[in-house]
């Protein structure tokens, strides 16, 4: 089946640069299981799913109903002069008489009789011919063929059922990221709104600092550019914010202008607390991952299908027919027949057929094995950034600490005029930096741990 990951993928530092406009009021609240549970009953998604096992249970009745009998009715009307066909049309309709075989005429009496031409056998008039026909066909044997369409449908009802998992399983873990991503925004708005409420601070503090004459006025100049700085980079934190949330809406199915608005957020737990229990564990759950083996495993039933070519066929046919000139059942007539069939050679086309099952047989195969090692590398993947995301969160939560004691003591020494404006805006943006780090570790975490439920095969709200 065709890769299905979301088209939709969050990234504060990318957000962070985008603007919207702010939230309408009343915006209805919504926890992360509603959100999934909203997200799993409107998403397009989910009626792609839907009609990939109809299509495949169909296909199961078909290959069902292909051993039960065929029923066909018919209605042919004739009208020819052809002599053998206006001879069959009498003898059908049981209007045959020896005046046909021209006997009458007067030149079949005589010693020339046994060369004699009767017009009226020769040279029939048009004749009228009304078939009403029921007919039934019954497939008795045909080499294992219907038996290996039921197992390769049985087969890949089973891979379509496997996409559905993986299907929901996707559409969790993207309204996952959209729900953790207007969280993190928020975090975000939080430390823009503390540099913002800090830089108007300095611009307070540098305009009494002017005037007491302790520094240059251009000092004031770097105090209002950095307040607007401080501004911009709110707002930029804001249309982060707006933006998570029009993801999260897309992903529920929701309209553009629906106001939504988040609960608390969701912690979650890894399925294993080691690297080889998740490998493990994925090999053996990953939905997207049993939908590929079970699609491989059906290519093997298509390779008995091909080959039942090889092999005789045996039908039965019965058939009630009405013959008349006219629209009626005077001529009555039933015929049954078995028909054994065994094709000696077709130069070649069955054979080429069967090695194009097996050629498509292998591809699958080879398919289910690359997607295994893909899943084992995107887990691997997610565990070594998981690592580093928690080493990221307790270095950022000790830098934040130092940052904000180095800030207070520089904030001192600038209102004494011993430092600049430079030395304190460097050590203010150097707060700001780490609280945005530490929130960004934060939300990394989160989302690796996602991921690697993603992978394992257990990115669902019921094991979460």
């Amino acid at each position: 089946m065709s890769d299905i990951r979301p088209l939709i993928k969050v990234s504060p530092f990318v957000l962070a640069l985008l603007m919207t406009l702010p939230v309408n009021g009343h915006a209805q609240t919504y926890t992360f299981v509603e959100a999934v549970k909203t997200a799993l009953e409107s998403n397009p998604e989910m009626g792609v799913s839907k009609a990939r096992i109809s299509q495949a249970e169909s296909a199961l009745g078909k290959a069902n109903a292909s051993n039960l009998p065929q029923i066909n009715f018919s209605l042919t009307g004739s009208y020819s002069n052809n002599p053998l066909n206006v001879f069959g049309m009498k003898l059908q309709q049981s209007q045959a008489t020896i005046g046909d075989f021209g006997v009458t005429e007067p030149g079949a009496q005589g010693p020339n009789a046994a060369t004699y031409q009767p017009q009226s056998l020769n040279n029939p008039d048009p004749h009228t011919d009304l078939n009403t026909r029921f007919e039934m066909l019954v497939p008795v044997y045909n080499g294992g063929k219907v038996d290996s369409f039921k197992q390769q449908a049985r087969s890949m009802i089973e891979a379509a059922q496997s996409g559905d998992v993986a299907v929901r399983q996707y559409l969790t873990f993207a309204v996952y990221q959209a729900y953790e991503a207007v969280h993190a925004a928020r975090s975000f708005i939080t430390v823009a709104e503390q540099a913002q409420k800090t830089a108007q601070e300095f611009v307070r503090t540098t305009e009494n600092l002017v005037k007491q004459g302790v520094i240059v006025r251009s000092e004031l100049l770097s105090a209002k550019a950095n307040a607007s700085a401080a501004q911009v980079a709110l707002t930029k934190a804001k249309g982060q914010e707006q933006i998570a949330l029009d993801s999260l809406r897309i992903l529920m199915g929701l309209s553009p202008t629906d106001s939504i608005d988040v609960a608390e957020r969701m912690d979650i737990r890894l399925p294993a607390s080691d690297l080889p229990a998740l490998l493990e564990h994925a090999l053996k759950n990953n939905p997207q991952l049993g939908a590929q083996r079970k699609e491989a495993a059906s290519t093997a039933f298509a390779i008995d299908a091909a080959k039942a070519d090889e092999k005789p066929s045996f039908n039965m046919v019965v058939r009630q027919e009405w013959n008349d000139d006219g629209i009626g059942f005077e001529a009555s007539s039933y015929t049954v027949a078995g028909v054994m069939a065994w094709k000696v050679t077709d130069f070649g086309v069955t054979e080429n057929t069967i090695k194009m099952a097996r050629a498509a047989a292998e591809q699958k195969q080879a398919e289910a094995a690359s997607m295994a090692n893909k899943v084992k590398f995107e887990l691997m993947t997610a565990w070594h950034r998981l690592q580093i995301a928690d080493e990221q969160v307790i270095s950022s939560q000790i830098v934040v600490q130092q940052a904000e004691e180095a800030q207070v003591l520089v904030g001192k020494r600038y209102e004494n005029g011993v430092a600049t404006f430079t030395e304190l805006l460097a050590s203010q943006t150097q707060l700001d930096k780490a609280r945005a780090e530490l929130e960004a570790a934060k939300f990394e975490v989160n989302v690796q741990k996602a991921t690697l439920r993603l992978n394992a095969g257990s990115m669902d709200i019921n094991q979460l």
